[in-house]
């Protein structure tokens, strides 16, 4: 993934937060994890995220297909390879 559609998704993401100012992320080896938003994703949001290559790794899809915004589960954080 490109540094601006992780940087695109990040900006997204944030929008949905309560606090501007958190804890939200992590990272472990080539995947950038982003906990669960606040607020629900909006629809047009959802589908830039999905277009971007950002997933919700434990949504209830198969792993192996692409991420779509049909998956999205709002109590479920975002995930993106790097």
């Amino acid at each position: 993934m490109k540094t601006v559609d992780v940087i695109k998704g990040l900006q997204i993401l944030q929008k949905y937060r309560s606090s501007q100012d958190g804890y939200d992320l992590g990272a472990e080896h080539d995947i950038l994890y982003v906990y669960c938003t606040d607020h629900p994703v909006a629809g047009k949001d959802l589908k830039i995220l999905a277009d971007l290559g950002w997933f919700q790794e434990d949504a209830d899809y198969d792993g192996g297909e692409e991420f779509k915004p049909e998956y999205y589960d709002f109590d479920q954080g975002w995930s993106c390879y790097v």
